[in-house]
């Protein structure tokens, strides 16, 4: 009997229709907590509790539908919104209904007669001159701008904007700000002289503090920083030995292979040697992932591994491990305290020195990003704000926030602000030569956030004044703190158009058959 999986065909006008109810149906739940007027959106967790979210990203992840064809439209929303989460750390409400529009309207305009491919080509085309345009009309970050881009990615909670807005104001031009579990019911802000590395343990498993469940060493851990991967367990065994003889513990930042790591994980953490140990994710990619191994083993006074290493550390393990102070990793950042050592500082003095002459004669924004993030984890300065709440569904519900406030000011440090409110897509209408399509989707935002205020109409005068929904009054966006971010936003936008054209040229959908 053939083990193969059996599928269900749908094909043209009924494929079009039950992917734009799929979207439709879970646009409509996200969109509704879009914006100060939003509503709640209570979800069933899977043991029967109500927990009460505003936060888009949980909302959408959250949605499943019975409807095959609608939930594989559904996923490739998610899928759109996972993408901006991760480049930008906000808006993903921003690019469900985007996505939205874009897919209904685009449907529309076959109807009328118009090819797919020239459909998706019109679009693609409006999209780079609002990407430019933007661009051209942001503004850089300042201190109050912080608050504000922190207050509406918070969905207007004062408390997370004030104390997230003082993280990053006392982390300094090139310090990091990351978020934890708080011990107590309190939220506050803590600030540790360290390096933050935006990845975390490789395996849950490794978690030897429960209570926020994180890995936790602080007895002068060795590290090793390496750029290779990891594929014997004879590459692994020198520096486990030599951190058992010396009775300290071990942290490697590298890929592993799994099965490696699965043996690691099955003889060094046996309950009956409970080894301190632990694997963590090597971030990057390329030349930025050589660059910063070979920055952090500067700073934990050692020297990298890479290509020119080789890979037999037998008796040359001492050459390639570093020391710190203390290490917490999480999920997915990790806070390093190096030691403080005199001569390793003077070498990472001479090291930032370097960078900075580069920055001042590069000509691209993106490489001066790239160096001054290479700086900041130099620096070593990280604003942690600890989240705390009585209740569970409220801390969980607050640490959402959180992260979307701390992930967009982020991204507005990189690219600048925009007018909020939508209105920066909205005027983009009047200044630019779009196509019908993007001219008719790229005002839903806007559209929905009076919607949920209940407000029927904004007629808009010029960027950046827009409708206040929380005060019912037209204002200069700037001045009433209404911002968002201009990266956010722009990749709201990259990622709903390349959903909307993926759906847009699909004709047939095969999906798994249901036996009932």
């Amino acid at each position: 009997m053939s083990d193969r999986i059996l599928k269900d065909i749908t094909s043209k006008d009924d494929a079009k229709t039950r992917l734009l109810s799929g979207i439709n149906k879970s646009a409509d739940v996200v969109s509704s907590t879009f914006g100060y007027r939003g509503r709640t959106v209570l979800i069933e967790s899977d043991y029967g509790k109500a927990e009460p979210t505003k936060d888009g990203y949980k909302t959408l992840q959250s949605i499943f539908l019975d409807d095959p064809v609608e939930n594989i439209a559904l996923e490739i929303a998610k899928e759109a919104s996972e993408k901006t989460v991760k480049f930008a750390g906000d808006s993903t409400t921003n690019t469900i209904i985007l996505l939205q529009a874009f897919f209904a309207n685009s449907i529309e305009a076959v109807k009328n007669g118009k090819s797919p491919i020239d459909v998706k080509q019109e679009i693609e085309k409006s999209r780079d001159l609002i990407l430019e345009y933007l661009d051209k009309i942001s503004t850089p970050i300042t201190d109050k701008l912080i608050y504000d881009v922190a207050l509406t990615s918070a969905n207007g909670d004062e408390e997370i904007a004030k104390i997230v807005s003082e993280a990053y104001i006392k982390a300094g031009e090139y310090g990091s700000v990351s978020h934890a579990r708080s011990n107590t019911d309190e939220t506050y802000l803590e600030f540790i002289q360290g390096t933050l590395v935006e990845s975390g343990y490789a395996d849950e498993r490794f978690i030897n503090i429960h209570s926020n469940r994180t890995c936790v060493f602080d007895a002068n851990p060795l590290v090793v920083c390496s750029t290779i991967e990891f594929k014997t367990e004879k590459q692994v065994v020198p520096f486990l030995n030599y951190s058992l003889e010396t009775k300290r513990p071990l942290v490697i930042i590298s890929d592993m292979v799994p099965n490696v790591r699965e043996m690691i994980l099955k003889n060094v953490l046996h309950p009956e040697k409970k080894f301190p140990f632990c694997v963590v994710h090597c971030p990057g990619v390329g030349k930025k992932k050589l660059d910063f191994i070979n920055d952090l083993a500067c700073l934990l006074g050692t020297q990298a591994i890479t290509s020119l290493s080789g890979d037999d550390f037998d008796g040359r393990e001492g050459e390639f491990l570093g020391e710190c102070e203390k290490i917490v990793i999480g999920k997915s950042d990790t806070i390093i305290t190096p030691i403080k050592n005199k001569y390793i500082q003077e070498i990472v003095d001479g090291k930032i020195a370097e960078i900075k002459e580069v920055i001042k004669t590069t000509k691209s924004q993106v490489e001066e990003k790239y160096l001054r993030d290479r700086i900041s984890k130099l620096v070593g300065g990280v604003s942690v704000v600890n989240v705390g709440s009585i209740i569970e569904s409220e801390l969980k519900e607050k640490i959402a926030r959180v992260d979307d406030s701390v992930c967009a000011v982020r991204s507005a440090k990189e690219e600048g602000v925009l007018a909020g409110g939508g209105v920066a897509l909205f005027y983009a209408n009047t200044e630019l030569d779009l196509d019908s399509v993007t001219e008719k989707s790229i005002d839903k935002p806007v559209l929905k956030l009076l919607s949920n205020a209940n407000i029927d109409s904004f007629e808009g005068s010029e960027y950046p004044f827009g409708y206040d929904v929380k005060n019912f009054k037209e204002v200069d966006m700037f001045d009433a703190g209404i911002v968002d971010s201009n990266k956010a936003i722009k990749h709201a936008l990259i990622n709903a158009v390349a959903a909307s054209n993926t759906l847009l040229l699909t004709d047939v959908v095969l999906t798994n058959k249901r036996f009932i």
